[in-house]
């Protein structure tokens, strides 16, 4: 049944309005019309949306074939740090390029993409208000769409307004970042090969409501939405979906043994048969249909699937590691090997093989040394740097 009121002017929604739980601009696809009225979702947009998406303007400009349905060919611009003549200056970036820098202009007066400038540096502030509010507009928006009354979220949604008009619109549920505590989790995150795409996961423990938020396969956060749950409610969904636009070029078959049929079917996922016209179809029509969203269990299976066979000696000639990763492994997968995902980055297990509620673990561990977020936030963000130069090379 659909929202009759909007959930921020509590007025009567007479027009649906498409907001997305993900912004557009970061690429999210997933759209929901059961959350507010067209005039409050102008708002969220401006006020909201905006400045947190252009947080993200340095990876969004250096993403080959970014996918978003809203002006999909805009590139967005930055700001950050050129080098001339060994000396740093503030400058604008637009798609890899520096399209101003007032500062090194008014003191050459010159025109400045005439000079050999080298980009050094992106600004990319995470530690503010904005970036804290767009998550948590994420979580809040997912819970809304997956069914969890208003009534549960509304401690931390805070609504300034007059008699009609909305003031401001701001979240305060409490977060925490993630990091790996288990070895399983570990060798995922920073051993396996990068890859883009964005991850949201809505689970109950006991009273506490959670949402984990992962963007860009990089930015990882626990929302707290609730710590007062009804006794009796377990919740639990998740979303995934990539970034990147698919490649739908119809292939050249080149079919001589039967052989040649079973790869191809492999590879995209069709029933084999001898008639090569028909083949054809079945292929076309299943790059057709390929979509960007992705079932959480297939990325997370498809990395374990490819881990190498020294990775995996490694571990089982180390009697310290060894016992941690298979405890892990149990946790994560079931006998046929397949992802158990109530279980992935909702629990954990600690040094002892116990299992615990990953945000508290992870909070446990940060209130006694921040040392492991930090060496972990570095080499994520390394990998997603390194990612994206390949890319643009």
């Amino acid at each position: 049944m659909s929202r009759q009121n909007c959930v921020y002017c509590g007025k009567e929604i007479t027009t649906r309005s498409s907001e997305h739980v993900i912004q557009n601009a970061l690429g999210g696809l997933y759209e929901s019309e059961d959350i507010c009225c067209p005039e409050c979702n102008n708002y969220i947009s401006r006020c909201i949306d905006a400045p947190f998406t252009k947080i993200f303007n340095p990876i969004i400009g250096k993403i080959d074939n970014f996918s978003k349905t809203n002006n999909p060919k805009s590139m967005p611009s930055c700001t950050g740090k050129v080098l001339y003549n060994n000396k740093i200056y503030n400058a604008f970036i637009k798609n890899g390029k520096v399209v101003g820098c007032p500062d090194l202009s008014r003191e050459l007066k010159t025109d400045i993409s005439k000079l050999p400038l080298q980009i050094v540096a992106y600004d990319f502030k995470l530690d503010n208000e904005i970036f804290h509010t767009g998550m948590a507009k994420i979580a809040f928006n997912y819970a809304l769409d997956k069914g969890i009354d208003l009534d549960t979220l509304k401690h931390g949604l805070n609504i300034e307004k007059t008699a009609n008009d909305i003031q401001k619109i701001s979240f305060t549920y409490p977060m925490i970042p993630f990091c790996p505590l288990n070895p399983v989790d570990y060798y995922i995150e920073l051993e396996t090969d990068f890859n883009l795409y964005h991850n949201m996961i809505l689970f109950s423990q006991e009273s506490t409501l959670w949402c984990y938020i992962d963007l860009f396969n990089t930015f990882q956060y626990y929302v707290l939405l609730s710590d007062n749950l009804s006794q009796g409610i377990n919740v639990y969904d998740n979303y995934a979906q990539t970034l990147q636009k698919i490649d739908r070029t119809e292939p050249e078959l080149d079919i001589y043994r039967p052989k040649d049929i079973l790869i191809y079917a492999q590879q995209y996922g069709v029933e084999p048969c001898l008639d090569k016209a028909e083949f054809s179809r079945r292929i076309k029509n299943a790059i057709a249909k390929k979509s960007q969203k992705k079932a959480l269990e297939s990325i997370i299976s498809d990395k374990m699937a490819a881990m190498p066979i020294d990775y995996s000696l490694r571990i089982a000639q180390d009697p310290k590691k060894l016992l941690p990763f298979a405890h892990s492994m149990r946790l994560y997968f079931d006998d046929n090997d397949k992802l158990r995902t109530e279980n992935f980055r909702t629990i954990t297990t600690d040094v002892q093989g116990y299992v615990v509620p990953y945000p508290y673990a992870i909070n446990t561990v940060l209130r006694q040394d921040q040392t492991p977020l930090r060496s972990y936030t570095m080499s994520k963000f390394n990998r997603l740097t390194n990612f994206l130069n390949q890319k643009t090379k």
